[in-house]
């Protein structure tokens, strides 16, 4: 009869430890999706940012030469701003190259020195985007987004070709 319980015994340990197995890997899975879920609404909200941003230099559409630049730089300036106020993303790398073509902008004083810092910026951008998609579609450390990132830095490359646009017309 002793061993009889001992034999339970160990049955309960061996049903405990499958249950706390499966109890570990379902919170795993969990927090994973919601990981997950974090980083697509940062994506979302790069994206919208672009949106905004692209309605942003179609207000420019009516300015010409140096106020122009100046409105572009201004649009870019509150892109980034909106980028690193989601919080839910490392927009580091973004951030920067946003800011550097704004500042660029902001001291060009012709055509050519502004679609310089338009181009600059896009070529940083779209080599991140390179790498979203040769890695199929994974996440850049430093370009935000979370996973799959491309789409929100396609958004941004779109503001900048537009911004470029804007210059080669009225520039």
């Amino acid at each position: 009869m002793k061993s009889h319980a001992f034999g339970n015994r160990r049955g309960r340990e061996r049903t405990f430890a499958a249950f706390a197995k499966a109890v570990l890997v379902a919170a795993l899975v969990a927090l994973a999706s919601l990981l997950g879920g974090r980083e697509a609404s940062a994506n979302a909200a790069m994206a919208a940012a672009a949106q905004t941003a692209d309605g942003g230099m179609g207000a420019c559409g009516s300015k010409s030469g140096k106020a122009l630049y100046d409105c572009i730089a201004n649009v870019l300036d509150k892109l980034s701003n909106e980028l690193s106020s989601s919080g839910k993303a490392d927009v580091s790398s973004t951030r920067s190259a946003l800011q550097t073509a704004a500042s660029k902008l902001r001291a060009a004083v012709n055509k050519a020195q502004a679609l310089s810092a338009i181009t600059q910026c896009r070529a940083l951008i779209s080599g991140a985007l390179a790498k979203v998609r040769a890695i199929g579609g994974g996440y850049v450390p430093g370009w935000g987004g979370g996973s799959g990132n491309g789409s929100a830095l396609a958004a941004i490359a779109g503001v900048l070709g537009h911004a470029a646009k804007l210059i080669q017309a009225k520039g």
